[in-house]
């Protein structure tokens, strides 16, 4: 058993990866963990979002993940190298960058820059995906039509209310029937909004979940294995159809 799953794990690994810095505001760095897939041929981007926790080991492994699916995948960072566990902490951090949402939106547009100047990703198949806080600037950077033509939410905030006349990527959302923050009503009021269009849009809520159903699964109680294992199987299919 011990040896299936080190092969398992072996296989799942990027090919590369490591800390890059993708962004200078002033005289600071913005790093960010990039991860890139086993081909020789360009591969599609994908910029992933943290958490209100921040960028920790969890998003760069869900970045490897994907490397290992054959997505460049470059996991960003809106925090400046701070992370947490604790709640309160978190919930500072997400505000503050919620006070200064054009400084989040260039950390953003300079990653997708960034990601798309690789010489070994396709610059025309790019896509953002983002969990909770990340998932709402998921949202944003297919609102704004940031330079993505695809963008995956998992219980992260929105607006059924939005003028979405920018947007041109194609949205896929995974929500919690029992989630606190973002009521099932309001999920299917945004799921009215996204049918009237242009695009191939996708909602979900999954029974029995909670919010973060898909996220930190050795020290997050509301992980829920199944309904994760089947947004992400509903993810990829998404992204292989969207950025065909």
């Amino acid at each position: 058993m011990k040896k299936i799953f080190i092969l398992y794990y072996l296989i799942l690994l990027p090919s590369w990866a490591q800390t890059i810095t993708y962004h200078k505001e002033g005289d600071t760095s913005i790093n960010g963990y990039l991860a890139l897939p086993k081909t020789k041929n360009p591969a599609p981007g994908i910029i992933l979002i943290h958490e209100w926790w921040g960028l920790n080991d969890d998003i760069r492994k869900k970045a490897d993940h994907f490397a290992a699916q054959g997505y460049a995948a470059l996991a960003v960072d809106l925090y400046h190298s701070e992370s947490t566990n604790k709640p309160s902490e978190a919930r500072r951090l997400a505000g503050a960058v919620r006070q200064n949402m054009d400084k989040a939106f260039n950390n953003l547009s300079a990653a997708i820059k960034y990601l798309k100047n690789q010489t070994n990703v396709d610059n025309n198949r790019m896509a953002s995906i983002g969990w909770c806080f990340g998932g709402g600037w998921s949202y944003q950077i297919a609102k704004n039509n940031l330079g993505v033509k695809a963008s995956v939410i998992y219980y992260g905030r929105f607006n059924p209310k939005d003028d979405l006349q920018k947007m041109r990527a194609n949205i896929i959302g995974h929500f919690a029937d029992k989630d606190r923050g973002i009521s099932v009503e309001t999920v299917k009021e945004f799921q009215a909004l996204l049918k009237t269009q242009n695009g191939d849009h996708e909602i979900y809520i999954y029974p029995n979940t909670t919010h973060g159903f898909a996220s930190r699964p050795l020290q997050n109680p509301n992980y829920v294995e199944a309904a994760s294992a089947l947004a992400f199987e509903r993810t990829l299919a998404f992204l292989k159809k969207s950025l065909k």
